[in-house]
């Protein structure tokens, strides 16, 4: 390769990576700034809470067909439009005078978030030579962990000195920065397959992704709601049809032969509720900071950062262990340091202190940089080389759907609380962050218990 076309290539794929990394910082970066949003526009916890779970849903629905969209289009359409419906779909947020319209620029703007992380992976493998890959790969996965945990501490500062709108203002300015740079060096890498998509398999999945998010959204009505029941119902109905159709279709969205391996089920499983923990753990702290500790945007966004930057300096550290000693140690121990910080908030939710939130989030990322990217790659290993991609893409959307979903049973444990009344409202949010963290410890427990069925079921495939 010559050395010119290294450079482009490197320069590509640092486009696509500032692109993924801006779309993902606003994911976390307005969680921050809810209370203030929901005196702005009148609307309660569970239904601002939508700016983020919409987001994460749409992200999760545009990587369903992620591997088509990368086989009929070329890098560069993909990217321009990756970047112009992040630009615009910021644009309408920035401006926008009501909540509705600031929903609708969020879901614009996740389309281009969607395409955006899926092509920088898939750039990765196609134009870097194959002994950088790994490389290339941690840089990306530093990209996509250092958002995160970045987000809360930018929109803190943004919506204390400024205002949430200029959270959106900023990232346009950034992405128009990033596009302009990426149109010059991002080219057609590969011949385009003009295959015909399977517009039926992605409605009927994409109406079960939003109609289990929907439904989970009612959960602060009561567990007698008939909509919450409808809706779940309606969710498997969905899916259930969605395996029988992708039998018979000649043009698979998803090859569900990945399920067969009931190892892989068991590492995915821990991999999604890793994620629903982390985000909706994320969710809460800011917001309780905010309204049971009488603390400003900017302290709520700040407690997050130290335990984020120190796990994600040491993810590097997890991946070589995991290297050197295989799953087992990194996996258990990051789950037990998980299941142990959400104890923890548990235990002291009605009188966090400052200090107590900045440990206990810090053990709480120590584990989950222990052991979710090491759960990937152990769930991937199960995999026979023909169904890899497809079980990539299992993992991907999941992750994305696991935040939708935790960000919204979140909410909606605590709104619980705060729409019982009697007591004042910093109270009642106090106990339904409490309720909401003795729920992420039991599912600690299922993520340790996965790991143990796992490593079990390994036992059998290896004899």
């Amino acid at each position: 390769m010559e050395k010119s076309q290294e450079t482009k290539n490197i320069l590509a794929v640092l486009a696509t990576a500032f692109m993924s990394f801006v779309g993902i910082l606003t994911e976390t970066s307005l969680n921050v700034t809810f209370p203030t949003m929901m005196k702005q526009f009148g609307v309660s916890l569970d239904i601002v809470q939508w700016i983020t779970t919409g987001y994460l849903l749409m992200i999760a629905i545009i990587m369903i067909c992620s591997s088509y969209l990368n086989e009929r289009f070329t890098a560069r359409e993909l990217f321009i439009a990756s970047c112009s419906g992040f630009i615009i779909g910021s644009f309408i947020s920035a401006i926008a005078p009501d909540f509705p319209l600031l929903l609708l620029g969020r879901l614009i703007s996740a389309f281009g978030a969607g395409l955006s992380i899926p092509l920088m992976f898939n750039l990765i493998v196609e134009i870097m030579p194959r002994p950088k890959w790994d490389l290339y790969m941690g840089i990306a996965g530093l990209v996509v962990a250092m958002a995160p945990t970045l987000g809360p501490a930018f929109g803190g500062a943004v919506n204390y000195y400024l205002n949430w709108r200029y959270i959106f203002i900023i990232v346009i300015i950034f992405a128009a920065i990033v596009f302009i740079a990426g149109v010059f060096v991002i080219k057609k890498y590969h011949g385009v397959k003009k295959n015909r998509f399977d517009w039926l398999g992605f409605i009927i999945l994409a109406f079960a992704f939003i109609t289990l998010t929907l439904g989970v959204n009612q959960i602060s009505h009561g567990f007698k709601s008939w909509a919450l029941w409808g809706l779940l119902i309606s969710s498997f109905v969905l899916f259930y049809i969605f395996t029988m159709w992708s039998k018979k279709s000649q043009r698979r969205l998803l090859d569900l032969e990945v399920f067969k391996q009931p190892a892989f089920v068991y590492g995915a499983l821990a991999y999604f509720l890793l994620q629903f923990i982390n985000i909706g753990t994320s969710f809460v702290l800011p917001n309780y900071v905010q309204i049971v500790g009488q603390q400003s945007s900017l302290i709520g966004g700040l407690i997050l950062l130290p335990g984020s930057i120190i796990a994600g300096l040491l993810n590097p550290l997890f991946g070589s262990i995991y290297d050197r000693v295989g799953a087992k140690i990194p996996l258990y121990l990051g789950g037990i340091l998980m299941t142990t910080s959400c104890l923890l908030f548990a235990l002291f939710g009605l009188d966090l202190t400052i200090m107590m939130l900045i440990i206990f989030y810090g053990i709480l990322m120590l584990g989950h940089r222990m052991a979710f990217s090491n759960t990937m790659a152990e769930a991937l290993k199960l995999q026979s080389g023909h169904l890899r991609a497809d079980a990539t893409a299992v993992c991907q959307t999941s992750q994305q759907l696991a935040g939708s979903v935790g960000t919204t049973i979140m909410a909606s444990i605590m709104a619980i609380w705060q729409n019982k009344g009697g007591a004042s409202y910093a109270s009642l949010t106090a106990q339904g962050s409490q309720a909401a963290f003795y729920f992420t410890f039991a599912l600690g427990i299922i993520i340790l218990f996965c790991y143990f069925k796992m490593f079990d079921l390994e036992k059998v495939i290896v004899q």
